[in-house]
């Protein structure tokens, strides 16, 4: 398979955000010289918390044909709190597995773009980043993933 096939976007670069705030960027799945990608993995990081029930109070993709925010729609499977359960925050820094969210999307059904948000309990630094690829083939589980949180569809 040739360079092509792969990509890696970062649609959130490192910000600190305040309580309540929300980090949010946009992942174009197209890929140059390919097409639509098929499959995307995104990973969202963020620092340790204070305390544990300062988990975020939004984790969430959505999708839509354009770069227009507010043309969004949430994805099914991929909203914290309606799909899955967003886990208490990790609050040392020797934890095994940091404050890290990782999502595998297949792509085949979705619209060209995707928007991934993250809203903090408190203020943390949060960062996305995105692989995306022709072909599937991924961690199945949070485990292998090394991963709090791992969310198929």
């Amino acid at each position: 398979m040739s360079y092509e096939n792969f990509a890696t976007r970062i649609p959130i670069n490192a910000v600190s955000k305040t309580a309540g705030a929300t980090a949010s960027g946009i992942i174009d799945t197209f890929l140059p010289n390919c097409g639509p990608a098929r499959w995307c993995t995104i990973d969202v990081i963020a620092t340790t918390a204070d305390v544990v029930s300062n988990k975020p109070t939004v984790l969430k993709l959505q999708e839509g044909e354009t770069t227009d925010a507010t043309s969004m729609v949430n994805i099914a499977g991929f909203v914290g709190g309606t799909d899955f359960t967003i886990p208490n925050a990790n609050t040392a820094a020797t934890a095994l597995i940091q404050n890290s969210y990782k999502f595998n999307v297949d792509l085949r059904a979705r619209k060209r773009y995707i928007q991934v948000s993250y809203s903090p309990a408190t203020t943390q630094v949060v960062s996305a980043i995105a692989n995306l690829s022709m072909s599937g083939g991924s961690p199945t589980t949070a485990a292998k993933a090394n991963a709090m949180v791992l969310a198929e569809g």
